[in-house]
């Protein structure tokens, strides 16, 4: 549901004896001249037919804002904002207007409820406040009545550059959460289907399949380890197509259903490479040591997908080396001999 740029207020029509729909074009008008006990009827109309938070009309120039609850959800809040259209403004000032209405747009489809959808909020409201009023003050100030400036938009061009941060660490926040539950998910499942496999490797010939299991679990726990350590550490950043409301509370969790996933994989490879003699590591021999001393390595495989991409590419090179292919150099050193 994108976010109207518009009030709709209610009003009583006593010639008619109904209420008729005022939109906020019709409400927020100037609120000095001919037509002010009009615009404070209908402000007030708005107010009446809403659970207004904190609101700002134009007394000068016709532009209001309002931080109100939801109409259809009145356990969060929106904001409505308007502009009368013979407003006139500057190009920075339209410029961080915008900035501000698409912050909001964000903000609205990324948190559905919550502390974090309410202190953005607020601070988007603020700044778009702050913009109202100084035009207000700018339309008020002689010789300001055919083109309003925003003269002290400075300090609101940081508060707008500060809510854009936040937002950045609120939506990071709920990314994470989201990922580490995907992270567990995936994790359980790992487990729950392991006797599964245990079945299937009983019938291959001299196959270890308790320490292939432990192997698989102990890579997929490698991956829960590395994350919960980023995640401590602050390091832990997911990609902005995650984060933003680009992606919903799916993709999330089946990103993190994988990387449990992928480690568990890389554990089982290096426990079968380990098995067959292609990585050159002297293994313990037969009891806990050797058992241990795979179940080790599962986890690093599982912690580190560096470590464990760095095995298979030494695996790929110790095979291409043992296959004939010729070695560079090799054709020069046959030259010299001749």
């Amino acid at each position: 549901m994108t976010p109207r740029m518009q009030f709709e207020a209610t009003l009583t029509d006593p010639q008619q004896g109904r209420f008729a729909r005022v939109t906020l074009e019709d409400a927020i008008g100037v609120s000095r001249g001919p037509r002010a006990e009009q615009t404070a009827l209908r402000v007030r109309a708005f107010e009446n037919q809403h659970d207004v938070l904190e609101r700002y009309f134009g007394t000068h120039v016709a532009v209001g804002v309002a931080l109100l609850r939801d109409p259809l959800r009145p356990e969060r809040d929106v904001i409505r904002f308007a502009a009368a259209p013979d407003v006139q403004l500057e190009q920075s000032v339209e410029e961080l207007l915008f900035r501000a209405a698409t912050l909001y747009s964000q903000v609205h489809l990324t948190f559905e409820d919550g502390r974090d959808r309410a202190l953005c909020l607020h601070m988007v409201y603020g700044v778009i406040a702050g913009l109202f009023k100084e035009l207000d003050r700018a339309a008020a100030a002689p010789g300001e009545h055919v083109h309003l400036e925003c003269t002290g938009y400075t300090y609101l061009e940081k508060a707008c550059t500060r809510a854009e941060m936040y937002f950045r660490r609120a939506a990071q926040r709920r990314a994470q959460a989201r990922y580490l539950a995907g992270m567990l998910g995936g994790l359980a499942a790992i487990i729950l289907t392991a006797p599964l496999f245990a079945l299937g490797l009983e019938q291959l010939p001299a196959m270890d399949s308790a320490t292939f299991i432990a192997c698989l679990i102990g890579g997929g726990a490698g991956a829960l380890l590395s994350v919960l350590f980023g995640m401590t550490s602050g390091n832990l950043r997911l990609h902005t197509l995650f984060a933003n409301a680009e992606s919903g509370f799916g993709p999330l969790v089946a990103a993190g259903a994988l990387r449990p996933l992928l480690g568990a994989l890389s554990g089982t490879v290096v426990f079968v490479l380990l098995q067959s003699g292609l990585v050159p590591l002297e293994v313990p021999k037969a009891g806990n040591a050797a058992t241990n001393f795979y179940l080790a390595l599962a986890i690093v495989a599982g912690f580190s997908e560096r470590w464990a991409r760095g095995v298979l590419a030494g695996t790929e090179e110790r095979l291409a080396g043992g296959s004939g292919e010729p070695q560079k150099g090799s054709s020069t050193g046959a030259s010299s001999v001749k």
